[in-house]
């Protein structure tokens, strides 16, 4: 059905342009095309993608189909500005550079069509270069132009750093910090479209110059961020923390709009996790917490202190990630006290801000924040009755909060001996010597989680259902909507 509202709406776009050249040769002025039409046929056709409802293509035959819709979508815009000579609008851009950004994700094809959104996103970039070449005077052109007229937006801009960011690639990640990189050169250059405000002396506040080119806001450097801290690069974590310290750098010197927020710090503190701390030259922080002596568990609680400090409130994965930070095996005795130290802070924090309502409350431990305890008491710990202690009074909590699954099961384990373990569950290991995945790989739990009391899992339990009535309510208003239109 779709199909056919695609290529129906493009035979409607064909008949008003023939109208219209038909009025051009009565002198008709009246009659002009604009990007409207253009826009509607440009939007039906990308609707026709597989899979739209989902954020980027599974299979791969989709993405092939997928890719060559998208590609004659973006002849519509060339045959409306090339061929018809008319200007398309920021709406037309958005349509495709969404798209573009759906069908990107990890894998050859993904990165294909993030670069697709860079090339679009270039190709208006270059058409206002040129425009600014022939219009010379200054002034006019500062008066001619308001904030609405300029584009390629910052949601243009966020859209490219979105899809190079969901590559999960090292590419894409260098791909989005050179793009963020030449928004700042551009903002930093451009012209002040309409600076009346600053010119006025009894204004004393922080005032950001009104120019003709788009600002790079929070989200651009959010998503940055988040390129970096999925990206697995060596220098991931340097990289994330310079671009925190430009966010941090902006508020403090007065602009509102750059507050850093917890989805931030809590990608910086990812990015720790995936990467060690690189110095490269870079001055220390005022507050000394990155310096050469300390490791990346004392740099992931430094940024937690820096969190509350800027009132951005730290949930859950901020907690998870610390606690996962801290849990990288490290050889330094020394060392290992000072991670567990942090890791067990975090975790005793983070038990003090639950209200035990399992799906309601932002901030309580989960299924992670168990298993990261875990890994952290297995790899900080020495072997012996201290560790065997801890991790089974985590793993009784696990169970008692009803945050029991198969990741936790792993790690306990991982961490305890055979005997520690059966008696955990409270079954003989006779019962289970016959569970084909636990007798192939050591590593994983020779029990599952579904093989155990309910209770202990039922929180897990209690966020599957609501993710399964969420896809049975989407399901139940698509069906109507179905029976309505008959």
């Amino acid at each position: 059905q779709r199909i056919r509202n695609a290529d129906r709406a493009e035979d409607i776009l064909s008949k008003l342009e023939e109208v219209a050249e038909t009025e051009a040769t009565k002198d008709n002025g009246k009659f002009l095309l604009h990007a409207t039409p253009y826009n509607i046929a440009i939007q039906a056709r990308v609707q026709t993608i597989a899979g739209n409802n989902r954020s980027s293509p599974k299979n791969k035959n989709d993405k092939d189909e997928n890719e060559q819709i998208m590609l004659h979508a973006q002849s519509i815009l060339d045959h409306m500005e090339y061929e018809m000579e008319v200007t398309p609008d920021p709406y037309t851009y958005s349509i495709l550079l969404h798209a573009w950004c759906k069908q990107s994700c990890p894998g050859h094809k993904g990165e294909k069509a993030a670069d697709y959104a860079e090339e679009l996103l270039r190709r208006r970039i270059e058409d206002v270069d040129i425009s600014k070449i022939y219009d010379e005077d200054i002034t006019m052109r500062s008066h001619k132009r308001t904030q609405d007229d300029i584009w390629p937006n910052v949601k243009h801009y966020s859209l490219v750093l979105k899809a190079h960011a969901k590559t999960k690639s090292a590419g894409g990640a260098r791909k989005a910090l050179a793009l963020l990189s030449e928004m700042e050169r551009r903002f930093f250059d451009a012209d002040v479209v309409d600076d009346v405000v600053n010119n006025d002396p009894a204004i004393t506040d922080y005032h950001v110059d009104q120019k003709d080119v788009a600002k790079p806001d929070i989200v651009c450097y959010s998503i940055v961020i988040d390129a970096f801290a999925n990206s697995r690069l060596l220098e991931a974590s340097s990289v994330a923390h310079r671009l925190l310290c430009a966010v941090e750098t902006k508020y403090e010197a007065g602009d509102v709009s750059m507050k850093p927020n917890t989805r931030i710090y809590t990608a910086v503190i990812l990015s720790l996790v995936h990467a060690p701390f690189l110095r490269d030259g870079e001055s220390e922080t005022a507050d000394n917490n990155f310096s050469e002596h300390v490791n990346n568990a004392q740099r992931a609680w430094s940024i937690l202190e820096r969190m509350k400090k800027n009132d951005a409130p730290p949930n859950s994965f901020t907690y998870n990630y610390i606690i996962n930070c801290a849990a990288q095996a490290c050889h330094d005795v020394a060392n290992q006290r000072i991670s567990f130290e942090i890791a067990l802070r975090a975790f005793q924090e983070l038990r003090g801000k639950s209200s035990h309502k399992p799906g309601i409350d932002a901030c309580h431990p989960d299924s992670f924040t168990y298993a990261f305890m875990l890994k952290a008491c297995k790899n900080l710990l020495p072997p012996g009755s201290l560790s065997t202690k801890v991790m089974s009074e985590t793993f009784q909590e696990c169970c008692s909060s009803g945050y029991l699954n198969d990741a936790v099961l792993d790690r306990l384990w991982q961490g305890v001996s055979k005997k520690t373990f059966y008696e955990l569950m409270d079954k003989k290991p006779s019962t289970y010597s016959t569970s084909s995945r636990g007798n192939a790989l050591k590593s994983y739990a020779p029990i599952r989680a579904d093989e155990l009391p309910m209770s202990w899992s039922r929180c897990c339990n209690f966020v599957k259902r609501q993710s399964a009535k969420r896809a049975m309510d989407d399901m139940s208003w698509k069906n109507g909507v179905k029976l309505a239109v008959k």
